[in-house]
C-alpha cells in the first residue's frame, strides 16, 4: 500500500530529539505557570467575570496539554498499530488516530488510537469510506461526504469536523485532516487522514463562550438598571413640566439664572446639566 509520504513531495526528515525535548520542557514550564495563576482564580463564584476568566485558563491548559502530547508523539514516533487500551498516563496520546483507505485494493488501515477514539473493538475490521458515515450524526453526514468526495475527485485536502456516536452512546467531536495519495498516472490511489478527538477542547471553548455571554448579559442588565435609576432620579429632582413660564408684563425686578454641569464620577456614575431660575 502506498504511504501518504509517497505523494508528490519528498518526506521531511523527523526532527532530532534534542530540539523536541527542549520544546516539551518549555511547554511544560508554561503549563505550570498558567496552572499556578489559574489556581488563584475561584472555581465556584457567582461573578460571571471570574467564571469567564477561569474558563479561559482551563482552555489554555487543555491546549497546552494537547501540545505536550503531540510533541511527545513527535519525539517518540509511536507506531500506529491496533493495540490494547492505553494506560492512564497515555490517555492524552490516544486522542489522535490515523487511517488510510486504498482505493486500488479496498484495503483499510486504522491505528489503535482511532479505534479507541471511535470506541470500536480493535479486533473488528475498520470501516470503509462508504461505511464511515454510519457513525456520524445525521446532521454532519453531508459535510463529511462532501469532504471525502472533494478529496477523491478533485484531490482537495480534507479539513473539517463532525460528531460521532460511539457504541456506548457517548458522543465525540472529531477533527479530520487528510490528503489524497496520487498514483503514477496522477489519479487518486488512496486517501490518508489524521483524526483528532477535540471533544474536550470544544467543551472548554463552549464554557468560555457561555461565561462571556453571561458577563455581557450582566453588563447590559447593569447598564439598563443604571439608566433607569438616572431617569427616576431626574424625575424626582426636576419639577413637573407645566409649559413655558409667562412672566407679568411689568416683569420681575431681577431674574437670577444658574446652570452647571456635573460629570459622572467613580462613585456617582450619574451626571448631567442642571438649570435653575429665581426671582
Amino acid at each position: 500500500m502506498p504511504s501518504h509520504l509517497s505523494a508528490d513531495r519528498p518526506a521531511a526528515p523527523p526532527p532530532g530529539r534534542g530540539p523536541v525535548d527542549a520544546l516539551i520542557s518549555q511547554t511544560r514550564r508554561l503549563k505550570g505557570e498558567v496552572d499556578a495563576v489559574r489556581r488563584d482564580t475561584p472555581a465556584d463564584t457567582a461573578d460571571p467575570r471570574e467564571r469567564w476568566r477561569r474558563a479561559l485558563y482551563d482552555l489554555a491548559l487543555h491546549q497546552l496539554d494537547d501540545l505536550d502530547g503531540h510533541l511527545a508523539q513527535l519525539r517518540d514516533d509511536p507506531l500506529p498499530v491496533p493495540g490494547p487500551a492505553p494506560a492512564p498516563h497515555d490517555a492524552l496520546l490516544s486522542r489522535v488516530g490515523s487511517a488510510e483507505w486504498d482505493l486500488l485494493t479496498d484495503e483499510v488501515r486504522w491505528s489503535g488510537e482511532l479505534y479507541r477514539i471511535l470506541g470500536r473493538d480493535p479486533a473488528t475490521a475498520p470501516l470503509t469510506l462508504d461505511e464511515l458515515p454510519s457513525l456520524v450524526f445525521e446532521e454532519d453526514r453531508p459535510g463529511l461526504t462532501a469532504m471525502v468526495t472533494d478529496c477523491l475527485v478533485d484531490a482537495r485536502p480534507i479539513d473539517g469536523e463532525f460528531r460521532v456516536v460511539r457504541p456506548d452512546g457517548g458522543v465525540r467531536t472529531v477533527h479530520m485532516m487528510g490528503e489524497p495519495v496520487l498514483g503514477a498516472d496522477g489519479s487518486t490511489a488512496s486517501m490518508w487522514a489524521v483524526l483528532r478527538d477535540v471533544s474536550e477542547l470544544r467543551s472548554c471553548r463552549r464554557a468560555v463562550s457561555e461565561t462571556r455571554d453571561s458577563l455581557h448579559r450582566q453588563r447590559h442588565a447593569a447598564a439598563r438598571t443604571e439608566h433607569r435609576l438616572a431617569v427616576e432620579l431626574q424625575e424626582a429632582v426636576l419639577p413637573t413640566w407645566h409649559g413655558p413660564l409667562r412672566l407679568p408684563q411689568a416683569g420681575p425686578g431681577t431674574l437670577d439664572l444658574a446652570a452647571t454641569h456635573l460629570p459622572p464620577s467613580a462613585h456617582a456614575r450619574i451626571g448631567g446639566d442642571w438649570y435653575d431660575a429665581l426671582e
